[in-house]
This record gives structure tokens, C-alpha cells and sequence, in this order.
């Protein structure tokens, strides 16, 4: 296999509370190849979004490095990492935080479009309703506002803004953990169709092993910053050797009838 698309090593981000240092991310290394879904999980406070926050520069690293396509990632600046900024996109678990909730579908849609001169004026309601139509939404919506359309359209609005500007990695931050069950799932299809058709990578953060499980390609384990275990998802789940991995199987119920664990 060729370069990975991401490479990330030894990375280390500490935030200091109460008078002492506290590691969200522990020196750190993983990859994610073209097309493949990398699931980062882990209890709360073990280090997930702080590694979203540093893959997308919202903070900046106190070690490490990060290769995005062939990139020093971390040496990028000002409108070198503005241009570049459209191939790594982000999905929260809160569209209306991301969101303006007033703010129109259409203009939610048009403002890549424009901030990254996609396409003129002129073309982008078209290039509107092919995004609507892309995560299975009708062209329709576009004149609603953000907090008129129901939660599982918000994610997809979500989705079809993140992939306006062709990325290829999106990081899922929790993207599917408040929808109900039967919108996740369709959540999901609709995510792995995209990976099929535009050779899209993702990086699935999630606390929730059967999710990971049914999703994901390989599974990265953190506990206090720290990888404690990474490989295949379903074998890694099936049988985790970490503490951190074997509690989080426990705390998921569903999966000992998945993995005919005994939940003792």
C-alpha cells in the first residue's frame, strides 16, 4: 500500500486545570488510508474531540506531526491552510451549534460554495439542490430555516455542506449519537454510500461500540490521552484486551449478543 492519506505521530496536546497538566493526547500515532474509516473511542475525557480539534487546527499541538495528503500538515499557514482546509471537513453531534439556526438550508449550503469560489453566483443554486438531492434531502428544503427541518435533516444538511467542497477525510464527531435509532442507521447508510462513491475517509469519533462495530473498518482505543489498543473493529471488540476496551464493551449491552460475551 502506498502513503497513507493521514499519518499521524507522536502527538501531544496537555491543558493545564486546577494548577496541574492534564494529557488530552499522549503522544499519539495512527493512520487513515483513502476510502477507510478509522473509529477513535473512548469514555468521556479520554482525548476523542481534542484529537478532532487538533486534526482540523481549531488548537495546535504541544509535539507531534500530521501528514494530510502528502502535507506537513502543521507547517500550513494563513491561505495555504485556508485552501487546504476544504479537503478535511468536520460534522459535529449538534448541527444547530455549528449552525446559524435562523440561517436558511440554501444559504447554510451556499456559504462554501462561495467562500471557496466553487462555483459562481449564478450556478450555485443548482449546485444547492444536487447537494440536497445527494444526502437524500428534497431541493424543496433549501428555503427553510436550519431549526425548522427535524434532527436527522439537519445531520444530513450537515453532511451535504461537508462534502460541497470535495473533501477527502471528514471527521465525525459524535455525528449520529443524538439521533434516534432508526435515523442513525440511515445516517450511516447514506455515510457509506458516499465513502463507495466519492472514495471518502472518515474519522468516526464515538463512545458507542456497536455503532463502531457495524461502521468502522479498524477501531483506535484511547483512555487519558493515551492509544491503548488499535486494529480491526470487529475483532478488537470482539475480543479487547485493554481495560478501557473490555469496560466499554460491558457498558454497550447490545454487543454481548453481538459477541456472546458474558457481561459478568
Amino acid at each position: 500500500m502506498g502513503k497513507h492519506l493521514l499519518t499521524v505521530e507522536s502527538l501531544s496536546k496537555r491543558f493545564h486545570s486546577g494548577g496541574r497538566a492534564v494529557a488530552a493526547a499522549d503522544a499519539l500515532s495512527f493512520h487513515i488510508d483513502a476510502a477507510e474509516t478509522l473509529a477513535l473511542a473512548g469514555p468521556s475525557g479520554s482525548g476523542k474531540s481534542t484529537v478532532a480539534r487538533l486534526l482540523l487546527r481549531l488548537i495546535e499541538p504541544d509535539a507531534g506531526s500530521i501528514a494530510f495528503e502528502g502535507d506537513d500538515w502543521l507547517a500550513l499557514q494563513g491561505n495555504a491552510l485556508r485552501a487546504r482546509r476544504a479537503r478535511m471537513q468536520m460534522v459535529f453531534q449538534d448541527p444547530l451549534a455549528a449552525f446559524n439556526p435562523r440561517a436558511t438550508v440554501a444559504r447554510v449550503l451556499d456559504d462554501p460554495l462561495r467562500i471557496r469560489r466553487i462555483a459562481p453566483r449564478s450556478e450555485r443554486p443548482a449546485r444547492i439542490a444536487e447537494l440536497l438531492e445527494r444526502v437524500g434531502l428534497s431541493p424543496n428544503l433549501a428555503g427553510r430555516t436550519v431549526h425548522e427541518v427535524s434532527g436527522g435533516q439537519r445531520q444530513r444538511v450537515a453532511i451535504a455542506r461537508a462534502i460541497a467542497t470535495k473533501p477527502s477525510l471528514i471527521v465525525l464527531d459524535e455525528a449520529v449519537s443524538a439521533l434516534d435509532v432508526s435515523v442513525r442507521g440511515k445516517i450511516l447508510e447514506l455515510l457509506a454510500d458516499l465513502q463507495r462513491t466519492d472514495g471518502i475517509a472518515y474519522l468516526f469519533i464515538s463512545h458507542d461500540l456497536g455503532l463502531v462495530r457495524a461502521f468502522a473498518h479498524r477501531v483506535a482505543i484511547l483512555d487519558g490521552g493515551r492509544l491503548t489498543e488499535e486494529g480491526d473493529a470487529r475483532a478488537v471488540i470482539d475480543a479487547p484486551r485493554s481495560a478501557v476496551g473490555k469496560a466499554l464493551v460491558a457498558a454497550t449491552p447490545r454487543l454481548h449478543r453481538l459477541t456472546g460475551q458474558d457481561a459478568s
